[in-house]
């Protein structure tokens, strides 16, 4: 009966559609592949220095511009934000 109240316990603080609206992204964090997580790990890609002169970071410039324009595209909003 400890491991049935232990469970219960746990249920109870599970958030479900009946108590609470589930956070955005939430099923697409679970099911990311780590296929297309590795490139992010690449030194090429991951290792920038936060600090690094503007021009040698073009090319992430471009990708994040990019990537904003399609976003804005297919959801229709005025404008997206890559934080």
């Amino acid at each position: 009966t400890k491991l049935l109240r232990y469970l219960s316990n746990l249920e109870r603080k599970d958030i479900t559609l009946r108590e609470s609206m589930i956070p955005l992204g939430s099923c697409t964090m679970k099911l990311n592949a780590a296929a297309e997580l590795e490139p992010v790990t690449w030194p090429e890609f991951a290792n920038m220095h936060p600090f690094c002169p503007p021009e040698q970071a073009e090319g992430y410039r471009e990708m994040i511009e990019s990537l904003n324009s399609w976003l804005t595209s297919l959801t229709g909003f005025a404008a997206v934000s890559a934080q």
